[in-house]
């Protein structure tokens, strides 16, 4: 058998040899001698040659010409266009209005030369195979619901009415938190959608991180996009049991950030000194933002021995460090800062001997001095705020409460909040009891400064800001939170609840939920439209228990309209009824495809 070989040189040492038997035909004629040259400048540059019978691989025209144009001219004339600069070396010197196909097809040919003269690069290093993870996998319909939600957050928001379908993208946070409740991993071929949804929404990066578990963490130093898991604290899957000291040692020192700070929580919650101690061996070398974040880790399990430490922490280098610190120190009553700051206090607030009934009395303090600004004080006071009333609250909030009562001759805090303050220092001095009562979780000051949930904000005796009222209420049990929220919206209706209702436990604990439901009620009787409560309508999606569904079905039929009502709202309330019922519903669908066949109830 005749063999013929067809050679194509490309760029540098990149060359192509194709045998062919006698038999067989070219991609393109060739005439005359069986040799066809096409030479073009730069890196382009190819020869084909055939010998017998045989046609070469490159085209040839009749006349046995071939393309002499450079790559370069060729996209010179494409972008100037063929009019202005001619191509010149094309083959077969075509009509004037065949020159733009003939240039395509040199340019292609130049392609087709440079591909087939490629050599492949080297391989790239196989990543290291993903780690395993021990937990078990979601069940078959719960892996399909969470691909169903996972759309749902990618999908474009419906343009105009919303219809009586539940928004997928709100209850990802809840199924998130159910899923990991019952200790399931994410499947492997959902873990990329898992990572994007965290990326786009920083609430869901916790509970979504901690899904995605050790494989996430795997997949996102593959992906520059998904760097923030690297640096979050929400994926802990894998850690080292926190009494495996060995194990420990070396996670926390070649571990990346998101595991050190997993696995400093894990071992804090095991054993508060020994997480102190492994934070405290590395405190010195360790960058000031990640210095920040895992001083914040030891709010768990904060105690007087910690003390020493976060002391040492006041004279560190970052201001948001040393605010921390002194954070914390004020939430041990027994600090020394804590006793310092009461003392300061102490000489600002108390009670005014000379008034004729028990009257408060202030004096702010007249300077912030540099031991005032190490125990955590901030000087500067911001835009449009005194210095002096931004010093003493300052100080009224990093006082220890439990120091109060004997400052005014034993009074309880509900008797020390009705005490009158003297010159119009009243909203400032309670405002910083309110922010001492957060901080330092004292639900008996929390509940003088919230006062009778049927008093008007405006005239209660700590403060009118429902966003201070929330964070008082966060302090109270959860139960005692439901109740005062309940009245709160039995005396006052919804249109103020907003706030107060987002620090609720979910879901509602009765009576809020028939509270909320009552007032939903009136809402719709009263003949305007719903629109003014869809936040708390968005609310009551995500936060009624389940079993409410029954108790609004009654609600989802479209109502007689009386004569004031607003035109039409009837249809919408019945729409964000039915909206509210099938959330209802498929929350509890959820909820028993999450839960394992040993815990279902029969």
């Amino acid at each position: 058998m005749d063999t013929t070989t067809t050679t194509a040189p490309a760029t540098g040492d990149h060359t192509t040899t194709t045998p062919a038997t006698a038999d067989d035909s070219a991609a393109a004629p060739a005439t005359g001698n069986d040799t066809t040259t096409a030479h073009a400048t730069g890196d382009h540059t190819a020869t084909t040659r055939a010998t017998g019978d045989d046609s070469a691989a490159a085209p040839a025209t009749g006349d046995d010409t071939t393309t002499t144009v450079t790559w370069e001219e060729l996209v010179s004339s494409a972008l100037l266009g063929t009019d202005r600069r001619p191509p010149v070396g094309l083959p077969g010197a075509p009509a004037a209005r065949d020159v733009p196909g003939a240039l395509l097809g040199a340019a292609a040919l130049h392609t087709v030369r440079r591909r087939a003269g490629l050599r492949p690069g080297p391989a790239a290093p196989l990543p290291e195979p993903a780690p395993e993870d021990p937990r078990a996998p979601l069940p078959e319909a719960a892996r399909r619901r969470l691909d169903q939600l996972l759309a749902g957050r990618a999908a474009p928001s419906p343009a105009g009415r919303r219809g009586a379908a539940p928004d997928l993208a709100e209850l990802l946070p809840q199924w998130l938190a159910l899923a990991n409740r019952h200790g399931y991993k994410a499947s492997p071929a959902t873990l990329p959608a898992l990572l994007d949804a965290a990326r786009a929404r920083t609430d869901l990066r916790p509970q979504a991180l901690r899904l995605a578990g050790p494989r996430g963490l795997w997949l996102a130093r593959l992906n520059p996009e998904w760097r923030f898991a690297l640096r979050g604290a929400g994926a802990g899957g894998g850690l080292p049991s926190p009494r495996d000291r060995e194990a420990v040692r070396a996670l926390w020192d070649e571990g990346l950030f998101a595991e050190r700070v997993a696995l400093l929580a894990a071992v804090r919650t095991d054993d508060p000194a020994a997480g102190l101690a492994l934070l405290a061996s590395t405190w010195p070398t360790e960058r000031a933002e990640d210095r920040l974040m895992f001083l914040d880790s030891l709010r768990a399990g904060l105690s007087d021995a910690d003390e020493e430490f976060l002391e040492e922490a006041l004279g560190d280098r970052s201001r948001n460090v040393r605010a921390t610190a002194a954070e914390l120190l004020s939430a041990l009553p027994t600090s020394a800062l804590a006793g310092r700051m009461a003392g300061r206090a102490a000489t600002c607030v108390g009670l005014d001997r000379t008034a004729a009934t028990p009257t408060i009395a202030v004096e702010a303090p007249h300077e912030c001095d540099a031991a005032m600004q190490r125990d955590g004080l901030v000087a500067t006071p911001p835009a449009g705020r005194g210095e002096r009333s931004w010093w003493l609250g300052q100080l009224v909030e990093a006082a220890p409460l439990p120091s109060w009562p004997a400052r005014f001759g034993g009074r309880g805090p509900e008797e020390i909040v009705a005490l009158p303050v003297a010159d119009d220092w009243q909203s400032e001095l309670h405002a910083a009891w309110c922010r001492a009562a957060v901080r330092q979780r004292d639900p008996a000051w929390s509940r003088a400064l919230l006062g009778s949930p049927a008093v008007p904000p405006a005239t209660g005796p700590g403060t009118s800001s429902l966003a201070e009222r929330a964070q008082l209420l966060s302090t109270l049990p959860v139960e005692e939170r439901a109740r005062w929220v309940a009245s709160f919206v039995g005396a006052h209706g919804l249109s103020e609840a907003f706030q107060l209702l987002g620090v609720c436990a979910v879901p509602w604990a009765e009576p809020l939920g028939a509270a909320v439901i009552d007032a939903l009620d009136i809402a719709r009787e009263a003949g305007s439209y719903p629109w003014s409560f869809s936040g708390v309508m968005g609310l009551a999606e995500r936060c009624l228990a389940p079993e409410a569904a029954r108790q609004l079905e009654s609600l989802t039929a479209r109502p007689d309209e009386a004569e004031d009502s607003s035109p039409g709202a009837g249809d919408y309330w019945a729409e964000a009824f039915q909206r509210l019922v099938s959330t209802l519903r498929l929350r509890a669908t959820m909820h028993a495809e999450l839960t394992p066949a040993s815990e279902a109830t029969p």
